[in-house]
């Protein structure tokens, strides 16, 4: 078999005819259908395609009633910080149905706390596949997650919700696949059992792969029009008469001022990137046909094709960017941040991603991502396991990208089921930090945004083995009483403190470009289409030269004693440390970063005891903290907003700068406990002691690669006298008193105070991420506030540096 992406789409049209898939195969399995496309130069992205056959057991969700889920009532507004953090009001439920010629049938409710918990508890529904497998096996489970699933992955509720009985997501069992590989040219069948279903595919399939090998002129016309059984439908070239334009739910002129009070929030410290979608509707005469043009037209590695008949729902999706996928213990996901659009000589197209490389707003945004994905799969990932890697530019049909590959190895104690929830929804389509702009999204956007940056994909737990998309170049289509069908496209970007607003506005219709052709044969605007490439970011000047060799560099071997652990106050106290061990106490503030600095603190052999600074289980007072942890050091998280919206993180700081912060579990004097606040935890410690915080004088700074220079303070032994690191900061500290020390300064103004510290007490500042990718060798300032000092209680320990670049 050839490796034409667009084959099984052929053969899905040849099921169809002969009732072995859609409305005519009731007697197999419901009309249900999925397909997943991968499409585009063949290689690691785009290998495999899958069909579905008809299936037998399926797993709804469903949006509850506002009695049992209501909407958040919180007053103010989320681009001032005004989040609603109470917990869902109901659990995530899922039906699961078996089909029965006529319908589906349910069988029983699955009622859990959040996605994962429901997801796990579908496992027994799954066969046994005897010995261990790894890859697609059949009777796995596959489907659609709805991006309104957040309200049971994110602490956070939203006030624009889906209509009660909306599709939140279903989950097909496949014990029927048809797999085209297309590097090896073969096509597979994968059952459970064999049937009568899989007799009949057998033996159509012979009949048309021999007949693709020679079609006639009316088999080449068919292959393009029929998408249905008896039903005729528009070739590329031709849609249907009459068929609506589209239209877009908000202007050019809003979108603009959305795109300026989005900025407006970033400059008060609320958020540092926030992606906004803008949506165009209007009549098609089906989806399938705008699949097909879809696919043809804008080949992406993970497309898809759902048809849900009962809940009158389709979705065609072209998408390019990859989620979550899982192989065993190992995680990927590949976040897409930074764009152009394509060019119409070939000069001009490289002049194009030339430009793209060497705009610090694009770097910026896409580094931002970076280290949010990085958190992201940290959360489930065994300490030393992550990496950045893969940093390149995609060129698809209508523009190019910048992509990242970010790895992980999943912990022991974790299942796939766990990545799952801590990845979604992906952060290249919220923004960060994330639960902070998923608040805003939904103020903003104004409507539940449904498949779109959702997720469609396959999980099978009994081999290890999952893929899942994000779901960008996506038109979800809905039918009408009338037997019509309405469509809707949804696109934006990521938008930054250095945005333009028009050129947002202007890449929502390059992003929607493809999907407006394939729908209604028009586009928001004219782009040049062009072949897909991938190709290497080039060295274009000092910053993308240094975080190339970041990209290069390993971090510091890992001698972990432990994962990191989370406490709660429900929970009972630790014991006290060993003598000569180290046990970190971090204060997590709602902080997109927080599991990276978690990590690098574990690398470097130190006991990690994450406790909530913001949310539903904050302790109520320190020294309840401190009673149940007994930490020998303490850092203070970033996160968004000012120290006020952190009161446990600005509690700490107080008994910190005032010398009142002692370990009383190791020594009858109190000696005082180390303690280090990074960004947000930085900002309390100069509130504290009455220094003011205001806006930063040059202009909030985000993901941006600055130099910074140096004091002799042992805390930034080892860097020399100026280093680039990452900045993230709306706000900064102006000196009042001499309670605290500027220890270094921007490099620039020598003005920004870019970290402090106490002229006599174990206390110090920082207005950077040491651990982010951008910081070259910042990990030494968490060594240096870590390894043993004077202050240090009990016998030091020595961090062994073999293996550490030094």
């Amino acid at each position: 078999m050839s490796d034409d992406g667009l084959a099984l789409l052929d053969l899905a049209e040849a099921l169809r005819q002969e009732g072995l898939l859609g409305d005519d195969a009731e007697r197999h399995g419901g009309p249900d259908e999925l397909i997943l496309l991968s499409g585009g130069p063949d290689g690691e992205d785009s290998d495999v395609t899958l069909l579905a056959g008809p299936p037998t057991l399926r797993i709804t969700s469903t949006q509850p009633s506002r009695a049992l889920q209501p909407e958040s009532t919180e007053e103010g507004s989320a681009l001032e910080g005004r989040i609603d953090l109470s917990p869902p009001s109901t659990s995530c439920d899922w039906k699961v149905e078996s089909w029965q010629v006529g319908g589906w049938q349910k069988r029983l409710d699955i009622r859990q706390p959040d996605l994962a918990s429901a997801l796990r508890s579908m496992n027994p529904l799954l066969p046994d596949v005897g010995e261990k497998v790894s890859g697609i096996s059949a009777g796995g489970l596959a489907g659609l997650l709805n991006y309104d699933l957040v309200q049971w992955t994110e602490p956070v509720k939203l006030r624009n919700l889906p209509q009660p009985g909306a599709l939140l997501g279903v989950l097909f069992r496949c014990d029927r696949w048809l797999l085209h590989n297309r590097s090896q040219g073969t096509l597979s069948l994968l059952t459970t059992t064999e049937d009568d279903w899989s007799n009949g595919c057998k033996e159509l399939v012979d009949i048309w792969l021999t007949a693709r090998h020679s079609p006639t002129p009316e088999q080449q016309r068919g292959s393009d029009q029929t998408g249905r059984a008896g039903h005729s439908q528009p070739t590329q070239a031709s849609l249907p008469a009459g068929q609506d334009s589209p239209s877009s739910t908000i202007t050019d002129e809003e979108h603009t001022d959305i795109v300026e009070e989005v900025q407006a929030a970033i400059e008060q410290g609320q958020f540092y990137q926030l992606n906004f979608g803008r949506i165009w509707q209007g009549r098609i005469d089906h989806p399938w046909p705008v699949f097909r043009r879809l696919a043809k037209a804008n080949p992406a590695p993970y497309s898809g094709w759902l048809h849900v008949p009962d809940f009158d729902f389709a979705l065609a999706s072209a998408s390019p960017e990859l989620m979550l996928s899982i192989d065993g213990d190992e995680l990927s996901t590949r976040p897409i941040k930074g764009t152009r659009p394509r060019a119409r000589t070939r000069d001009e197209d490289e002049a194009s991603m030339r430009e793209l490389v060497a705009t610090r707003k694009e770097v910026s945004e896409h580094m931002m991502l970076v280290d949010l994905e990085r958190n992201d799969i940290g959360r489930v990932s065994r300490v030393g396991s992550v990496r950045w890697h893969g940093w390149r530019i995609e060129s698809h049909p209508t523009v190019h990208h910048m992509v990242s590959d970010i790895r992980g190895l999943l912990r022991e104690d974790l299942d796939g089921w766990d990545a799952l929830q801590a990845l979604f929804p992906g952060g290249s389509i919220t923004g960060c930090p994330k639960t902070a702009v998923i608040a805003a999204i939904d103020e903003l956007e104004g409507t539940p945004r449904g498949p779109w940056t959702g997720s469609l994909g396959h999980h099978d737990p009994r081999t290890g083995s999952a893929c899942w998309n994000l779901l960008i170049r996506t038109l979800e289509a809905e039918r009408q009483s009338d037997g019509s069908w309405r469509a809707k496209v949804q696109a934006g970007g990521g938008l930054v403190i250095e945005s333009d607003p028009e050129q947002e506005v202007e890449e929502a219709k390059w992003k929607a470009q493809a999907l407006l052709n394939a729908a209604w044969g028009s586009a928001a605007t004219e782009v040049p289409m062009g072949e897909m490439a991938i190709h290497p970011i080039p060295a274009l000047n000092e910053e993308v030269s240094a975080l190339l060799s970041s990209l290069d560099s390993q971090p510091p071997s890992c001698i972990a004693p432990a994962e990191p652990r989370r406490w709660r106050s429900e929970q009972p106290p630790f014991a006290p440390p060993a003598p000569g061990t180290r046990r970190l106490l971090f204060i997590d503030n709602l902080d997109s970063f927080s599991w990276n600095i978690v990590h690098c603190c574990s690398q470097l052999g130190v006991e990690c005891i994450v406790v909530e600074g913001r949310g539903l289980s904050v302790p109520p007072n320190p020294q309840s903290v401190l009673q149940a942890v007994k930490p020998t050091h303490i850092i203070l998280g970033p996160g968004p907003g000012r120290p006020s919206d952190a009161p446990l993180t600005l509690a700490f700081a107080g008994l910190a700068v005032n010398g009142e912060l002692t370990d009383q579990a190791h020594s009858q004097s109190g000696t005082p406990i180390p303690l280090l606040g990074l960004c947000l935890g930085h900002q309390a410690l100069g509130v504290a002691v009455g220094w003011s915080l205001s806006l930063t004088p040059s202009g909030a700074v985000h993901g941006f690669h600055d130099l910074v220079s140096f004091s002799q303070d042992e805390l930034f032994a080892g860097l020399g006298e100026q280093g680039r690191v990452m900045r993230y900061h709306s706000l900064a500290l102006h000196q009042t008193n001499d309670d605290l020390q500027v220890l270094a300064t921007d490099a620039a103004t020598g003005n920004i105070p870019m970290a402090v510290g106490s002229p006599n007490l174990p206390v110090w500042g920082v207005q950077f991420h040491p651990e982010s990718c951008g910081s070259q060798g910042g990990w030494r300032i968490l060594e240096n506030f870590l390894a043993p000092t004077i202050w240090t209680v009990g016998e030091s320990v020595e961090v062994p540096t073999q293996g550490r670049k030094v």
